[in-house]
C-alpha cells in the first residue's frame, strides 16, 4: 500500500497532477485547493489514498496527514465516494471544514456541488462526534478528547470535561480516568 510519494511535479491539470518519482510519473488526483498551491518543477511530498476498483486504480494526493485522515473519515460515511469527499475537501480550509461539521452545519454542506441534503445530514450525523474540534491546542487534550469521543461522548462534552482537568494531572490515561469521574457525576 502506498502512503507517501516525494518527487518533482511535472504537470498540473484541472483535477490531477503528475508527480515524477525516480523516472516514473504518477497521476495523482487532488482537490482544487491542493492543485492551486502546486507549481511545475517543485519538489513535493504528498500523502496518498489508494482507491482500487474493478475498472480503475486511482491515487488521491494530500499535502498533510490531517487532510488525508479527514478525507478517509468522509469516505467512511455510507454513500460518500471519492468524488463527493474531494468536493467537500475543496470547499474550505480543513480547520473551517472541521468547525462547520462540529457545529452541525448540514445546510452549508448541502450547498456544495454534488452533495444533496440527505447526504450532508448523514455526514454531519456520522462525523460530528468523531472530529476533534479546532482550537484544542495540546496534544494531550487532543488525545483525551479523541478517546472520549471514541467512548461515545460528543466532542462538546469531551472538550468541556477536558477543560476541568488540569494538564499537570499526568499522562492521557490518568487524565482520562479523572474526566470519566467528572462525567459520571
Amino acid at each position: 500500500m502506498l502512503v507517501t510519494l516525494q518527487g518533482m511535479i511535472t504537470e498540473v491539470f484541472l483535477d490531477f497532477f503528475i508527480l515524477e518519482v525516480n523516472g516514473l510519473g504518477y497521476r495523482l488526483r487532488a482537490h482544487t485547493g491542493t492543485l492551486s498551491s502546486l507549481s511545475v518543477g517543485a519538489d513535493k511530498r504528498v500523502y496518498l489514498h489508494e482507491q482500487i476498483r474493478e475498472d480503475a486504480y486511482d491515487l488521491y494526493a494530500f499535502l498533510s496527514m490531517d487532510e488525508l485522515e479527514f478525507f478517509e473519515k468522509l469516505l467512511s460515511v455510507s454513500g460518500v465516494g471519492p468524488k463527493v469527499a474531494m468536493a467537500v475537501c475543496a470547499a474550505a480550509p480543513l480547520d473551517n471544514l472541521k468547525s462547520r461539521l462540529a457545529q452541525g452545519d448540514a445546510d452549508w454542506l448541502a450547498s456544495l456541488p454534488g452533495l444533496g441534503k440527505k447526504t450532508a445530514q448523514k455526514i454531519v450525523l456520522e462525523l460530528k462526534g468523531k472530529l476533534v474540534e479546532v482550537g484544542v491546542t495540546s496534544d494531550v487534550d487532543r488525545e483525551l478528547i479523541e478517546a472520549l469521543t471514541n467512548l461515545g461522548y460528543t466532542a462538546f462534552q469531551a472538550r468541556e470535561a477536558a477543560k476541568k482537568v488540569p494538564v499537570e494531572t499526568g499522562d492521557t490515561s490518568v487524565r482520562l480516568r479523572a474526566v470519566l469521574k467528572i462525567l459520571s457525576k
